[in-house]
């Protein structure tokens, strides 16, 4: 028994000396293996930051490859598609309008009425409004139209008539409308004139004789192709 013990007593320097053994070993391991890793960053400091710049050179050529897709130089890139922007933001729709086929632009009442009724050659985006013919004062009624050679260039204003006037004659009786602007509407197409002249043709059932210019607007080149048709009108 008492030599058991001795050789247990002995044994415990030993256990004692290989665990301090052990754990150095680890210690160092630990200490080389942060040595080389450390070292591993100090020896690629070269690639630091690599993928940032990667980043910013694919964002580049992105941004280049959509400005040749739009068909705008590398260096213009980014100002005209700034520029496009700004355009995109300023540009709004236009204002739904009343398109005016034709005005009497050489009577300055004619033409500030025509400007609250309408517009000539609104912008192909705008919407096209129609007027309302069935509101007060306005009439339907047949209408003929005269020129040069079955009248003459004197008008009962005195105002001188050609071809192309954007004007008419009411008949003998309606001296009070002279000088007055009149919407004349025919089909979808709006007409502002100006009233110059007196006729006698009341008693062939018709309201109004269209100068060249009113009826050229509605798309027909002489007063027999226009003959007599039913329009639309209101004196302002």
């Amino acid at each position: 028994m008492a030599r058991t013990r001795r050789h247990m007593a002995t044994g415990k320097p030993a256990l004692a000396g290989f665990m301090f053994a052990a754990v150095a070993a680890t210690v160092l391991t630990l200490v080389v293996g942060m040595g080389i890793a450390s070292g591993a960053i100090e020896g690629d400091a070269s690639t630091i930051g690599i993928g940032q710049v990667r980043a910013s050179q694919n964002a580049d050529e992105s941004s280049f490859n959509a400005s040749e897709k739009l068909g705008i130089a590398q260096g213009e890139g980014n100002e005209q598609l700034t520029q496009a922007t700004r355009r995109t933001i300023s540009v709004s729709d236009p204002e739904p309008v009343v398109e005016l086929a034709a005005i009497d632009l050489d009577d300055a009442n004619t033409v500030a009425a025509a400007a609250k009724v309408g517009v000539l050659n609104p912008p192909k985006t705008a919407k096209r409004l129609k007027i309302d013919t069935s509101g007060e004062g306005w009439m339907t009624g047949q209408a003929s139209g005269y020129d040069v050679a079955t009248s003459s260039t004197l008008t009962r204003s005195g105002r001188e008539f050609n071809d192309d006037c954007v004007t008419v004659a009411v008949p003998e009786g309606q001296e009070d409308l002279l000088g007055h602007p009149v919407i004349i509407v025919y089909e979808d197409k709006v007409v502002v004139a100006t009233v110059t002249d007196t006729g006698g043709f009341a008693k062939y059932g018709r309201v109004l004789d269209l100068g060249g210019g009113v009826h050229k607007a509605f798309g027909f080149d002489d007063i027999w192709e226009w003959g007599v048709r039913e329009v639309h009108y209101k004196f302002l």
